[in-house]
């Protein structure tokens, strides 16, 4: 009896992208290890707040300043950025190790999810994922929901929505200045002046407890208030 026995080595068959959680993202574009999630948040957190004592024109509403910070967060934080970001409250943040914008392994640019599902090849072409996001696609599609309670576990660097019936949607961050609870958003364009021109909006950083004592409800995070979404979580952090 003869056994013939054939090996065929025709070469190893192209990575495809795994998304195991099911959320949106090939899995090695989320940040796995806890020091690269700290990080990130350190980065994402500091390049706010300095773009609030520096402001400049390439943040222009509250999701803008959320997708600039993100988007900033995830680059090389080398020379040649920081002589192009100026002033940084913390230069000594360390780098996150698995991958830097905008080479995102998979997605490259277009970071930001805009639709439901797990992740397919394809999906950048089909327009689920981007370089943009309005606040609505950030709640829904690019963030997970956490809790509508501050101290049920909420991280610097974590999001707040409100989606109120009668107003556009809205999203501010949620930081820490030694060790007290603050919020940082963006305005966004105000009403129109006299000029005709639209007012531009500003970048404000309060304090928690100033938002939870306003006598107008409509964007205080509480629990009790039915504009509050509540606190979400970046995708890739979670």
């Amino acid at each position: 009896m003869y056994t013939l026995i054939f090996l065929f080595i025709v070469g190893a068959t192209p990575h495809q992208a795994v998304d195991a959680d099911r959320d949106g993202f090939p899995d090695a574009t989320e940040l796995k290890t806890s020091a690269d999630r700290h990080n990130f948040r350190r980065w994402f957190v500091t390049i706010a707040l300095s773009r609030h004592l520096n402001p400049q024109d390439d943040v222009r509403d509250c999701a803008g300043l959320v997708l600039y910070s993100y988007r900033e967060a995830l680059k090389s934080h080398d020379e040649d950025w920081r002589a192009q970001f100026g002033e940084l409250l913390d230069p000594s943040i360390p780098e996150i190790a698995a991958f830097h914008y905008p080479k995102v392994p998979y997605i490259g640019t277009e970071i930001f999810r805009l639709a439901d599902g797990p992740y397919e090849p394809g999906d950048r072409e089909r327009g689920k994922l981007g370089n943009f996001a309005d606040v609505p696609h950030l709640m829904n599609y690019h963030t997970v929901k956490l809790t509508r309670r501050l101290d049920d576990g909420v991280l610097p660097g974590d999001l707040l929505f409100f989606t109120p019936k009668d107003k556009s949607s809205h999203v501010m961050i949620y930081l820490q200045i030694k060790g007290e609870p603050h919020l940082l958003y963006h305005t966004g364009p105000g009403d129109y002046e006299y000029s005709g021109e639209e007012k531009a909006g500003e970048m404000r950083l309060v304090k928690f407890e100033t938002l939870m004592s306003l006598d107008e409800g409509t964007w205080r995070p509480d629990e009790a208030n039915p504009a509050f979404a509540g606190f979400y979580r970046f995708k890739i952090l979670d």
